[in-house]
């Protein structure tokens, strides 16, 4: 290495100096190595500097690559929201995640990212409603079934103690329960609700119908509101648009009921 950095062949034979040297010939000897050191050292720097400029631009073509591969990612993600062919949007979406893969394995050799697995940090313990959502849901929907049930009973009894109550009253101090009647009041405002919820599409179908291919989810367009709500939205937009939605229903459902039929 040494005879390719100074030029000296390494087939060449070193001419030893005489057993009793003058000191004109050892300061020659001395000078002539002191140079061959100096450029020794000088051709050192320049190989090392070759060298790192090398590995910034093996570095830069790196990001590079990585760039082009999430954005290959995420225009794969794009096509495959916009066709309707289901063939076409599994190929791209297929490559979308070998994008990902190509982008992950760069990050992992620049060292932006750590090669630990997720599994290494500490498990945190679920809830057990968030272990059991399906048997958590089916609760719920038996809580809701019995205290409908419940209701419905006391709605009943009472009517018989309000009865029993009326029969040792006067005609004009008697009371008037809840009966029957109301309960078929209730149904015919339930009937009026659901009712309003085909002539609203109806009407926006006259009015703005590109809307209301939008909305619905079993009519083909190119761009649909249940896509869009979980692939381009962020977690707090939908938690945004989510209860934005649900106070509307329940303010609905309270104007509802004020009005008598």
């Amino acid at each position: 290495m040494i005879a390719k950095l100074t030029g000296i062949s390494p087939d060449a034979t070193i001419k030893p100096l005489p057993m009793n040297p003058e000191p004109n010939e050892l300061q020659a000897e001395r000078n002539r190595l002191d140079e061959e050191f100096l450029l020794l050292q000088q051709r050192q720097a320049d190989l090392t500097m070759k060298e790192n400029l090398a590995a910034e631009m093996k570095k830069t073509r790196m990001f590079d690559e990585r760039q082009k591969a999430l954005d290959a990612a995420a225009g794969f993600r794009r096509e495959a929201r916009a066709t309707q062919d289901e063939n076409e949007k599994r190929n791209l979406y297929e490559w979308a995640r070998e994008a990902d893969e190509e982008a992950r394995r760069l990050e992992l050799e620049l060292g932006i990212v750590s090669h630990a697995e997720p599994s290494e940090e500490p498990a945190i313990a679920l809830p057990w409603m968030q272990r059991h959502k399906k048997l958590t849901a089916m609760f719920q929907v038996l809580g809701v079934l019995l205290l409908i049930q419940f209701c419905y009973s006391q709605f009943m009894a009472y009517k018989e103690h309000i009865d029993a109550l009326n029969g040792n009253l006067a005609i004009d101090q008697r009371l008037q329960p809840y009966d029957l009647t109301s309960i078929q009041k209730f149904f015919f405002e339930q009937l009026s609700v659901f009712s309003s919820l085909p002539i609203a599409l109806v009407i926006l179908f006259l009015i703005v119908p590109f809307v209301g291919f939008y909305v619905l989810p079993f009519l083909k367009s190119r761009k649909d509101f249940y896509t869009e709500f979980y692939e381009d939205l962020t977690p707090w937009q939908r938690s945004i648009i989510t209860t934005a939605l649900l106070l509307g229903l329940l303010f609905f459902l309270a104007l509802s009921h004020t009005v008598k039929p």
